[in-house]
């Protein structure tokens, strides 16, 4: 009796450990998934953007932005009536929760596409490494979470190496630099509020993303009224430009993609996590802006 009993131990043992491992494994593979398909959306909205606002000179980015929150708002009542995805009415105490994502996601978003429009696509994939540093801060403020001292360490190392590199662009203006410091803070902060309220409110994905986009319309809204965008919007001359009206679809749903998948590999992983995902990309999108929209200076500190 006590000899089977010893023998059978290590064998319960042996399956709970391989369970463990085998729960690990999944959840790294879907937490990889998550940000591989953040990843790969991002870079083809940087790209299209930069089209748009290089190869025709449009400039009318706080309004290229009102479109896509305008899109995702029409899509995904209209993807929902299909029984394909599902999320909550519309409730006004839930609105109040979101709320403060749309007002820095907004922000964020108007300061990054000016950044774009003046730099090229290499420096501004420079400028966005500091962005780590800032989501380490705002996770340990908004959601209590401390990061390791090796992942800081890593961060700082970026950060220095980010320093080095912006002394040797010579063809990015001041200006952007200083839109693309404030998008890296602004980033952070609308991650972490991401994460908290995903939680708070109840919403699923879907949820969020939707709340997000009605009201996101009301300040972009404002944001293109005060930046005087809608003039030259409307006057824009490059409208009836077939390859402008398809690359500024494109941009529409791309943004409507980049925002879902934003907020799922936000919420599936961590704030953290997802700005990190945006630098693996930076290696092909800093060699292929090398050789598109004017690329940057091919120096020894790239």
């Amino acid at each position: 009796m006590t000899g089977t009993g010893e023998d059978d131990k290590p064998e319960v043992e042996e399956t709970s450990v391989w369970k463990l491992d085998s729960n690990v494994r999944s959840q790294i593979l879907k937490s990889i998934g998550y940000c591989s398909f953040y990843i790969l959306v991002s870079s083809m909205m940087v790209f299209t953007n930069k089209a748009l606002t290089y190869s025709y000179g449009f400039s009318s980015t706080t309004v290229l932005l009102l479109c896509q929150m305008v899109i995702t708002a029409i899509l995904l009542p209209l993807v929902k009536s299909t029984g394909l995805i599902s999320f909550e009415k519309f409730d006004f105490r839930r609105a109040l929760q979101v709320t403060p994502i749309s007002l820095f996601y907004c922000l964020n978003g108007a300061c990054g596409l000016m950044a774009l429009k003046s730099m090229s696509v290499p420096s501004y994939t420079l400028i966005k490494r500091l962005a780590p540093l800032f989501t380490i801060s705002m996770e340990y403020t908004v959601l209590n979470k401390k990061s390791s001292t090796g992942v800081i360490l890593a961060v700082c190392t970026m950060v220095v190496g980010t320093l080095i590199a912006s002394q040797d662009d010579s063809k990015s203006a001041v200006s952007g630099w200083a839109f693309g410091f404030a998008s890296c803070v602004l980033q952070a902060l609308y991650l972490a509020l991401v994460k908290k309220s995903g939680a708070q409110s109840g919403l699923n994905t879907w949820g969020v993303l939707f709340y997000h986009s009605v009201l996101s319309v009301p300040i972009l809204s404002a944001l293109v009224l005060l930046l005087g965008e809608l003039e030259a919007f409307l006057s824009f001359d490059q409208w009836f430009s077939r390859a402008f009206q398809i690359v500024f679809v494109c941009s529409l749903f791309a943004g409507f993609l980049l925002n879902y998948a934003l907020f799922l590999c936000t919420e599936r992983t961590s704030p953290t996590s997802t700005v990190v995902s945006g630098h693996v990309k930076a290696l092909a999108q800093t060699v292929i802006g090398f050789f598109t929209f004017e690329g940057a200076d091919t120096s020894f500190w790239y």
